[in-house]
Order: C-alpha cells, then structure tokens, then sequence
C-alpha cells in the first residue's frame, strides 16, 4: 500500500481538475507499488518525453510511451518498490499542469540488500497526459544495486539503458 502525507492528499485546489490529477497519480503509484505500471501508463502522452538521470541500465531519455513501457517492465523487475509520497504540487490549468513530487522509494531488489532512496519527479501535464518526465534520485544508490545485482547473475542490470 502506497503511503501519502497529508500535505500531499490534503492540499485543496479548488479546481476539480487538480484533485482528480492527484488522484491518479497516487493510484498510480499505489499500484506500480504493486508492480503494475499500467495505471501510470495511462497517464503517459503517446510522444511522453521520460528522463531518469544516471549511467546505469535505468538511465537515459524515452521519447514515446512504448519505450516507457518496457522501462517501466525493467524497473519493476530489477528494482521493485514501494513509493512513498511525501509531497505533490499541482500548478497551471488543464493545457499545461506542472506536477512536482517527492516521494521516497523502499527499494527490495531480489538477493542483495535493500535500500530507500528519496526523489523529485517534475512532469509536465496537457489535457490529463504527461508530455515530458523528469525523475531525480540519488543516482548512486540505484547504480550499487545494479552493480550488485548484475555480480549476482542477474545480467538485465548491466544492460544498456532503454532509449
């Protein structure tokens, strides 16, 4: 189950549209949790421009939701977890929303030990679909998993990023 703050979910925007972004957002997250991406795939623009810092097989840029896609199916079997939101701000009107999130990540990859990693991500929403993702962590941790996962077998880990 997905964790939010009451600043997160409490916040009250007066426009409608603001509080049913938010939702989805959350229940995306609350399900990719759960290892199931498709909730957040939804909210991806078909030409979703997606950014995840880092030299490691989860970096790099995508620029359609197909991409996405199977970063999403990389993530969740190398790195599964659970999002914790801490914060999310909602700005602009239904044409052009700006999403700013924090969250922390409790990160359980198969095999080696587990981690928690906290993050921002910023994307920018037209009409209820994300047009552009940026995702910032502390990029180190997610490269001492795959490093250990990839000196346990687990050669995924090791790949190049999907772009």
């Amino acid at each position: 189950m997905i964790m939010v703050t009451q600043s997160a979910t409490q916040r009250l925007y007066l426009n409608p549209y603001k509080n049913i972004l938010r939702s989805k957002i959350v229940k995306g997250f609350a399900d990719f949790s759960k290892g199931n991406y498709q909730t957040l795939l939804k909210l991806y623009d078909n030409n979703v421009h997606q950014q995840f810092e880092g030299n490691h097989a989860l970096a790099g840029e995508r620029f359609n939701k197909a991409k996405v896609e199977l970063w999403f199916q990389r993530f969740i079997r190398l790195l599964p977890s659970k999002f914790y939101i801490k914060d999310m701000i909602i700005q602009g009107g239904p044409w052009n929303t700006v999403v700013i999130m924090e969250f922390q990540d409790e990160v359980s990859p198969q095999g080696i030990t587990p981690y928690v990693n906290n993050g921002i991500m910023k994307a920018i929403v037209k009409w209820g679909k994300a047009t552009h993702v940026h995702i910032y962590v502390d990029t180190s941790k997610v490269e001492n998993a795959l490093k250990e996962l990839a000196e346990n077998g687990v050669s995924e880990a090791s790949e190049k990023a999907i772009e």
